[in-house]
């Protein structure tokens, strides 16, 4: 599945508002990673056009997320 991923709130209430502002709900799921820290993935409901093409326009806005893979 693919996500963008946020470590803190500030990041993630950032990729919210800019999904939001495109019309698009993303789905929060919280999880600790390796270092016992919470990271939070953002997942949409959409095909891997749409999230690359998001991914490209919120890079120079939301530098801080990366598009992971799992």
């Amino acid at each position: 599945m693919n996500y963008f991923l946020a470590v803190n709130d500030r990041q993630l209430g950032t990729c919210l508002r800019m999904l939001f502002a495109e019309g698009i709900q993303g789905i929060v799921q919280v999880v600790l990673n390796d270092k016992n820290k919470i990271e939070f993935h953002i997942s949409i409901a959409a095909d891997d056009d749409l999230l690359e093409s998001l991914n490209l326009s919120f890079g120079t806005d939301i530098s801080k997320y990366k598009l992971d893979k799992e």
